[in-house]
């Protein structure tokens, strides 16, 4: 896979294939800010309601080489990223609110952690709106589906509003030791700090960097299907 001037390449099933990537829609870009920022206000207990985990929650589907059914699809817990700049920071601001989880209790550090997460999504412009990120935790079919054929579809559907779009990705596996690797298990574990303090939150060997190259609608309606970009 090579990703350069605004496309990738990569050669799938014996063949090169060439895709534009894009930017994210602002209307998911606003639903995902802004569906997050009022969870976690929720959660703070600044505004009332149910907390809304539509954005957090998607349908990835990958190929498979099954002859009857080379689709799969699962549940995947998916996350923003910020900008390659900001990285190196927050990573390591959330490592210090895990390890005051760990001295001072999950429980009593809980709105310190929320808040950081909170002024994050409070500064949009602080996210990278050309990729989206999820860490890959059990290595089973979407995993070694994406080793033959990193093409994907993310699936979001909003539950409480109906709102919905599809993604169609090219799926880079990010290592350990990256910047954008330790912000994203950071962030993880800030918001689920693992009981057992020798848990180590390098303990996934791959986050997955979603490239989005196609957008399409999906909520139900008159401009269901309609390509967004």
């Amino acid at each position: 896979m090579r990703i350069e001037n605004g496309t990738v390449r990569l050669t799938v099933r014996g063949q090169e294939r060439i895709y534009k990537l894009h930017e994210l829609d602002g209307e998911f870009f606003n639903w995902q800010i802004q569906t997050r920022t009022k969870s976690l206000k929720i959660f703070l207990g600044l505004e009332k309601g149910v907390p809304n985990f539509s954005p957090h929650t998607v349908v990835m589907s990958t190929f498979s080489d099954e002859e009857e059914f080379p689709i799969n699809s699962c549940i995947k817990g998916l996350g923003l990223v910020p900008k390659e700049e900001h990285l190196a920071r927050l990573a390591s601001r959330a490592m210090e609110l895990i390890d005051l989880a760990r001295q001072k209790g999950v429980n009593e550090t809980f709105r310190e952690r929320v808040n950081f997460l909170l002024e994050l999504y409070e500064n949009p412009d602080v996210f990278d709106r050309s990729v989206l990120s999820i860490i890959e935790m059990f290595y089973k079919r979407s995993y070694k589906n994406v080793l033959k054929d990193p093409r994907a579809t993310l699936l979001f559907y909003d539950q409480m509003s109906g709102y919905s779009v599809m993604f169609n990705v090219i799926v880079e596996l990010v290592p350990r030791g990256t910047d954008f690797y330790n912000y994203v298990t950071a962030v993880h574990d800030l918001f689920h700090v693992p009981r057992d303090p020798s848990v180590r939150t390098d303990r996934y060997e791959y986050v997955y960097r979603f490239w989005p190259t196609e957008a399409y609608d999906k909520t139900p309606g008159p401009k269901a299907s309609q390509r967004l970009f």
